[in-house]
């Protein structure tokens, strides 16, 4: 990876980071819509013309496309569906709300079975998003994975 890359990377981590900040803090106030834009603010720069694509695809298929050195990218936009998942229960759209959580979860599990190392955020996330989806929500391929996740010990951050 050149310097440039790594240094877009480091970034997009950087203002990632910072936007979850804020998406926290707009929760906290209440204001679900400056929040939700926030949200797609957010995807859009961290996976650019991708995102649309990855929308459609199938969480194994969208790592597949994103590729085991860009793993990043995936790990953030399922935190990011994560945090519409909250936005949309507090907002009491609960179709969506499942559909953004289950979707977050597959993400994570599809990283696992790529044969990445979740970080401790990962695990963290994945913890606060199973009780947030109803039984059945998440693909059966990907279950199976979340639930041998949840029987091992998270790595420490």
């Amino acid at each position: 990876m050149s310097v440039v890359q790594r240094d877009y990377i480091e970034r997009m981590i950087e203002q990632f980071a910072q936007a979850i900040g804020e998406i926290g803090q707009l929760i906290r106030a209440g204001q679900f819509d400056p929040a939700l834009i926030v949200v797609r603010r957010t995807s859009e720069l961290v996976l650019g013309p991708l995102l649309p694509v990855l929308e459609r695809l199938d969480a194994a298929s969208a790592v597949g496309l994103i590729g085991h050195y860009d793993l990043d990218r995936v790990r953030m936009y399922a935190a990011l569906l994560g945090e519409e998942g909250t936005i949309r229960e507090m907002r009491g759209q609960t179709a969506r709300a499942q559909y953004c959580c289950s979707r977050a979860l597959e993400l994570y599990a599809a990283i696992s079975l790529s044969g990445a190392t979740l970080r401790a955020a990962d695990w963290e996330r994945i913890v606060e998003l199973q009780p947030k989806v109803d039984a059945g929500a998440v693909d059966s391929r990907y279950h199976a994975e979340l639930q041998r996740l949840a029987s091992q010990t998270a790595p420490r951050a």
